[in-house]
């Protein structure tokens, strides 16, 4: 009869935890997320669901005691981009409440334009969901912050400051004393001076010229805008600005 060597199953069974616990330790700190990660994630998402997954990390690291202002700007930054996206208009005023809440967190922990930028960027939009005399107030909060940010990251976003503050100019209806067509065109000039290869800089630009009188100059955007290459990275944005520019040239420009 063969012998029955001595039982060790408790050790074992200890070492398969101890090497388990290893195991999720060493995956968990090679995989933990840092703000680098999330920008870039978010600089590269192409859809509703990668933003969303990008803000649920953002809330994670949170919960988990990150709470450095960077941190709340992206989070603003996520939340602004799922606001910006949203059909419904209550899901769409949460998400760009939760918005400036999170840059808010971030400006009392440090003067950081970016965070000021998704703030202003998530008041217009809040704005334009709402309407009214509260609107006007936001769209005038708004535009202080990103006159501030063109002057202290005027390349941020692409310019994106000064062509955001561009267009609420060129677009404002005259009652608002908000709308200055010429400004707002300058504005714009100096948003495709910073980030030339941006279309939608151009095609913000041909429509401040329609609105000036100056055809020729807005023909001229329209064209290049149409056979401009496609940028991989903002493609959607790419497609649907290529569309509108085609519009403005069978409009007759």
């Amino acid at each position: 009869m063969a012998t029955v060597e001595p039982v060790t199953f408790m050790p074992r069974v200890l070492a398969y935890i101890w090497l388990a616990a290893s195991v999720i330790f060493m995956a968990a700190t090679a995989y933990a997320a840092t703000v680098e990660d999330v920008t870039r994630a978010l600089d590269n998402a192409q859809n509703a669901s990668d933003i969303s997954r990008e803000a649920a990390v953002i809330e994670s690291m949170i919960k988990a005691g990150d709470r450095g202002p960077d941190v709340y700007t992206q989070l603003a930054r996520a939340y602004y981009l799922l606001g910006e996206g949203e059909p419904g208009k209550q899901k769409k005023l949460a998400y760009l409440e939760k918005a400036a809440a999170a840059a808010d967190k971030s400006l009392a922990r440090k003067k950081d334009p970016v965070a000021l930028y998704w703030r202003s960027m998530a008041l217009l939009q809040e704005a334009d969901a709402t309407g009214g005399l509260r609107a006007l107030s936001m769209v005038k909060e708004a535009l202080r912050g990103l006159e501030e940010v063109a002057k202290t990251a005027p390349r941020y976003d692409e310019a994106g400051a000064y062509r955001s503050w561009g267009k609420v100019l060129i677009d404002a209806p005259g009652w608002t004393f908000i709308g200055d067509k010429k400004k707002g065109m300058a504005l714009l000039q100096k948003a495709k001076e910073i980030a030339p290869d941006n279309l939608v800089n151009r095609l913000y630009l041909a429509q401040a010229f329609i609105k000036n009188g100056l055809r020729a100059e807005a023909r001229t955007e329209a064209q290049y805008i149409v056979s401009a290459p496609l940028n991989q990275k903002n493609l959607k944005d790419d497609l649907e600005t290529k569309d509108e520019a085609e519009k403005l040239l069978k409009e007759g420009l």
